[in-house]
């Protein structure tokens, strides 16, 4: 039979991992709260070779040149109204390169751009891609509440960290979060001069802004390799494909 002492013991070495394990909860709990994303959907990104699909919208020419070195915001592209008219369209899924990424996730938004504000229609954490990653991969997620019968222009794209030491830096392959852009010249994407940034400034690392007095600022002459698929978007037929 067990004498008494190793009775206490096994009791004690019980408490003491009871202990550990509620103090591990406790931790991952905090850190969880901590970093912001609460009530922002999480979903993991697929690595494409290709980003078309039916009902793609692109305006890049696929060649990452730099990073967009504004502290804050959202940079993307400026997806606009053709001249044909603006029939009602749907975003189901998001597609980019990475010019540069802090964590294991980006944050990716789409804003509905109005005369005098922006706000946002979708927004969710995309896990998966790599921290300072390369600048040959290419993601894709699906929106997990997809944006239905919109009108009207939008900007989408990811987040531009706030950190300080970020501002200026317009390198790829950083820790620097953020959209790699392509040229507006030589050589030229399909359409020049589409990617735009809607300028905000956000402690959380999920951005929990959902409105701006903003209606976009244009970046020159450079386009965000962020695209869009859904349903009749608006964009020229230039910079749609339907595979």
């Amino acid at each position: 039979m067990p004498s008494m002492l190793a009775k206490s013991k096994a009791s004690l070495f019980v408490l003491a991992c009871l202990l550990c394990l509620l103090l591990t909860f406790a931790v991952s709990a905090g850190e969880r709260k901590a970093d912001g994303t609460e009530g922002v959907a999480v979903v993991p990104a697929n690595i494409v070779k290709e980003l078309r699909g039916a009902g793609t919208a692109t305006y890049d020419n696929n060649t990452p040149f730099q990073r967009e070195g504004t502290d804050g915001g959202t940079v993307g592209n400026r997806f606009a109204i053709p001249p044909e008219g603006d029939p009602n369209h749907s975003i189901a899924t998001v597609s980019f390169a990475v010019a540069g990424n802090y964590s294991t996730s980006v944050v990716a938004t789409v804003w509905d751009v109005n005369a005098s504000n922006a706000v946002v229609l979708a927004r969710q954490l995309i896990a998966g891609v790599s921290q300072s990653p390369s600048t040959t991969a290419r993601f894709s997620a699906a929106l997990v509440t997809p944006v239905a019968t919109h009108t009207g222009s939008f900007i989408a794209g990811l987040r531009n960290t706030d950190y300080d030491a970020c501002g200026g830096n317009t390198g790829l392959g950083s820790t620097c979060d953020g959209v790699a852009l392509t040229m507006g010249s030589s050589p030229a994407p399909p359409v020049s001069s589409r990617g735009a940034r809607i300028n905000f400034t956000s402690g959380s690392f999920v951005p929990n802004i959902t409105s701006v007095t903003s209606t976009g600022q244009d970046l020159v002459r450079q386009n965000a390799i962020f695209r869009v698929t859904g349903d009749n978007l608006p964009v020229e037929l230039m910079g749609f494909s339907i595979d």
